[in-house]
């Protein structure tokens, strides 16, 4: 019985993994495109000391969200079968909850440090680490982590100084094309973060596939 519940849980975490992967491959698409635009501008930025990040910075911005959000949302559906499948298995010690998993993605402050915890424990649970194991540092959860907290903590500064110039009697002074190369910086970062969140969905897709399908591994 456990091992037919595991088997139905893979079956539709492979599904949700590839509505996943398109749509982080849509957001990688649209960051890369974005970095070399910004990038672009401020190459003509620095020449003619012409700046329009004002304007340009709050598109760029618009973008990124608009191919971020429908990834975010088919990344929750991953993320809660993913651990569902393990506490399906009847896996003991596990810390996270699906339930935890998914809502960590979007709880303000808590989304800043939880889905590096969950992930790590999801991956080293589905590649069948025993509880001690599960919390160990993963490198790849680390550098997709990495990238993706630096670029979003990245465009939401410049996203801020771009708010305080346009609705504030203040103005932030900064040399020509530093805020444009600012934007090419974050969105390569989390363009790099949606290619390595590619994999990992993948690797832990596969592992689940492989591992916790057989009923008893982890009894």
């Amino acid at each position: 019985m456990v091992g037919m519940r595991v088997e139905r849980g893979v079956a539709s975490l492979k599904v949700r993994a590839v509505v996943a992967q398109v749509l982080l491959a849509l957001f990688l698409l649209v960051t890369l495109l974005v970095a070399i635009g910004t990038a672009y501008l401020a190459v003509v930025e620095i020449q003619t000391g012409y700046t329009s990040y004002l304007l340009t910075l709050p598109v760029f911005s618009f973008y990124i969200v608009l191919a971020f959000l429908p990834a975010a949302i088919a990344l929750t559906f991953w993320v809660w079968r993913a651990h569902a499948n393990l506490h399906a298995d009847g896996l003991d010690d596990l810390r996270t909850s699906p339930a935890w998993a998914a809502l960590g993605l979007w709880v303000p402050i808590a989304n800043l440090f939880m889905p590096k915890g969950a992930m790590r424990e999801l991956w080293n649970r589905s590649h069948g680490e025993e509880a001690w194991f599960g919390q160990q540092s993963v490198d790849a959860v680390n550098s997709w982590w990495t990238c993706y907290v630096v670029g979003i903590v990245l465009i939401s500064l410049l996203t801020g100084i771009v708010v305080v110039d346009r609705i504030t009697p203040f103005m932030f002074l900064t040399p020509p094309g530093t805020n444009m190369l600012g934007m090419a910086f974050s969105s390569s970062l989390l363009a790099l973060s949606a290619w390595l969140l590619i994999r990992i969905i993948s690797r832990i897709t596969r592992a689940q596939e492989t591992v916790t399908t057989v009923g008893d591994t982890f009894a």
